[in-house]
């Protein structure tokens, strides 16, 4: 069997998804998704530490996930930057919904 074209770029989705999978970023994407917040928000929201929170915000800038935004005050606030993250939430959100409902069947 021929090697496939689409096989070429299975590690850079691979890195796609492990940035994604780790738990405490997907609660900071849950909590960012309907509006734009400071750290010390998120902290509250997800019952973070701070260097956890800015941590994890990091590798979410790094991959273009969320961006930093600073106002007058000087404060930061991150925002999804990405309207595929949103999508992608919405579709993992789903399919858990529905999987949770064929498995009570």
């Amino acid at each position: 069997m021929a090697k496939k074209i689409y096989q070429n770029d299975h590690l850079d989705v691979a890195k796609a998804f492990k940035v994604l999978a780790n738990p405490k970023r997907i609660n900071l994407l849950l909590a960012l998704r309907t509006e734009s917040c400071r750290v010390g928000n998120l902290q509250e929201c997800i019952n973070e530490p701070f260097p956890i929170i800015s941590q994890q915000l990091a590798i979410l800038r790094k991959k273009g996930i969320v961006s930093k935004t600073k106002n007058k005050k000087n404060e930061a606030y991150y925002t999804i930057d990405c309207d595929l993250t949103n999508k992608l939430l919405d579709l993992i959100l789903k399919h858990d919904k529905e999987a949770g409902k064929k498995k009570k069947k």
